[in-house]
């Protein structure tokens, strides 16, 4: 079984610290976690060419997310984390969404486990997460859940980091 983390912050706070307890509860029992910080990675825009993705089922932009794609492919599982900017998802993780049109046009999302994570200052991030789940929705995933956390200039909580673990158990039950 094979869990793909993604987390759509620009900094290594507390939508990564969220991710990363997922993914640490996860290799306790024994699923493999591949965690992938969106800051690290040359993304480039989508050019709008749909043409091409609908035809060739593939991007003709050279990146990284070439790096992503076979990951994407290969999960039975996605997490995806991203911090509330303006009540909606991070500027990285947006541009990695619409990237993921050849995925779309091929189908080959389609029944996968999706759960979302956000983290907002104040509030936004039911936002955030209706955005994730509509991403869900439109590659035809099994949407399982969300955590949506509004901590102000605060770091996340035990009790985050606990919610954080129950719904890396939900994803764990679903791969049963």
């Amino acid at each position: 079984m094979k869990v793909l983390a993604i987390v759509g912050s620009p900094r290594k706070a507390n939508t990564y610290r969220l991710v990363k307890a997922m993914c640490d509860a996860l290799e306790e029992r024994n699923v493999e976690t591949d965690l992938i910080l969106l800051q690290d990675m040359d993304i480039q825009h989508c050019n709008g060419c749909s043409d091409h993705c609908d035809r060739k089922r593939e991007c003709r932009v050279e990146d990284d997310m070439r790096r992503l794609y076979p990951k994407l492919r290969e999960t039975d599982a996605l997490i995806i984390g991203t911090p509330v900017y303006f009540w909606n998802v991070s500027g990285l993780l947006k541009t990695f969404i619409d990237r993921t049109l050849p995925l779309y046009t091929s189908r080959e999302l389609k029944g996968k486990i999706g759960a979302a994570v956000a983290v907002s200052e104040a509030d936004g991030q039911n936002l955030a997460i209706s955005d994730i789940s509509s991403f869900f929705r439109l590659h035809q995933m099994r949407d399982i859940g969300s955590i949506g956390i509004a901590r102000g200039s605060e770091d996340i909580k035990d009790e985050d980091i606990e919610m954080a673990k129950a719904l890396a158990r939900k994803i764990l039950n679903e791969l049963a």
